[in-house]
């Protein structure tokens, strides 16, 4: 849907990145491609984003990567608020650009790239599912708009929010869609021994950012920037066993001194998936919050699903998937400010 308004100033993703001083020197490696073809239900969240000014020409701002997700339902995909409502929040605001967005269940989507749409002359997607409404957490953001038009989070601290989000699908008769995972029950991983020091699996298409530990990272602050977004390519990452469990969250290693994988922009959204006894439970335990030293190793938290107020939200959603606007209405944050068709 396109809305228009008053031109306001550009704003692009500020994360802090710090040199971390160690040491030695260890590679960080982004984890390795799903080429068995292990985690089918695993999506690269892609957006079309062309600022609309209201005394000036449309401006295209990118279309690449934006988080990763996974397919939990017959057309709902998990990802993570912060995805959602990043637009709301960090970018323009709820007005002033149109956004076309999409998902890619490929092991390599590279083809869903600003060149894709270029040679497609911004008619619309080549390649991927069609995305109908992104929708977030209901708790995530204020009801009420900040002065400059942009939404602001419930909470200031990002690992306290509620950081899920869901997609909805809009599969044309020609998509084959495959089949979806199974998320944790409200409190099971409460009531799971051994959590601490279980090894886990986080499955995502972020970027793959050749970084060295101890030495300053490369120029660039992610999507919208010169690292370019994704890798495209679907990526799994053993991020090293869990070290902390809090009631919202999993603090999985990620040292890359110990051999850990990382997570990078792009993951946001991805599913993690413990291991016990050698084998991949094939069931989705949280989704990649972030909002600390990305790219680094630096224990990024998972948001986990195994909360009520998580399931509440998903299964509200999922009730109401074949009918979006009643899903937005009834279920999410977009009704506070009219965003639901």
């Amino acid at each position: 849907m396109k809305r228009h308004a008053p031109p306001r100033p550009k704003r692009s993703p500020v994360l802090l990145l710090a040199t971390v001083i160690a040491a030695g020197t260890a590679i960080a490696s982004d984890g390795r491609p799903d080429t068995d073809g292990q985690f089918p239900a695993v999506a690269g969240y892609y957006e079309f984003f062309v600022y609309l000014p209201a005394d000036g020409l449309p401006e295209v701002a990118y279309a690449e990567l934006s988080c990763s997700g996974a397919l939990v339902s017959e057309k709902v995909v998990l990802t993570a608020s912060h995805c959602t409502a990043f637009n709301y929040t960090e970018d323009i605001g709820i007005e002033g650009y149109s956004s076309r967005v999409w998902v890619s269940f490929d092991v390599t989507a590279t083809a869903n790239d600003f060149r894709c749409f270029l040679a497609a002359a911004v008619t619309g997607r080549k390649y991927g599912v069609a995305i109908s409404h992104g929708l977030t957490h209901p708790d995530y953001l204020r009801p009420e708009l900040r002065p400059d038009g942009r939404a602001q989070r419930a909470t200031k601290n990002p690992q306290l929010a509620p950081d899920v989000g869901v997609l909805i699908l809009e599969p044309k008769g020609t998509d084959i869609l495959p089949a979806p995972l199974p998320m944790r029950g409200v409190g099971e991983l409460s009531k799971m021994p051994g959590l601490v020091g279980m090894p886990v699996l986080s499955v995502g298409y972020g970027l793959n950012w050749g970084k060295t530990f101890g030495a300053q990272p490369t120029a660039g602050l992610g999507p919208m920037t010169d690292l370019g977004g994704g890798s495209g390519v679907k990526r799994i990452a053993a991020v090293g066993p869990v070290t902390n469990v809090f009631a919202n969250a999993l603090l999985p290693r990620q040292d890359v001194k110990k051999g850990d994988d990382t997570v990078c922009f792009g993951d946001s959204g991805s599913p993690l998936f413990l291991v016990r006894d050698g084998r991949v439970e094939m069931v989705i335990s949280a989704v990649l919050s972030g909002a600390t030293n990305w790219c680094q190793g630096s224990k990024d938290p998972y948001y986990r699903i195994d909360q009520a107020a998580a399931q509440e939200f998903v299964q509200c959603v999922i009730g109401r998937q074949h009918d979006v606007g009643a899903a937005c209405r009834e279920c999410s944050a977009e009704r506070y400010f009219e965003l639901c068709e």
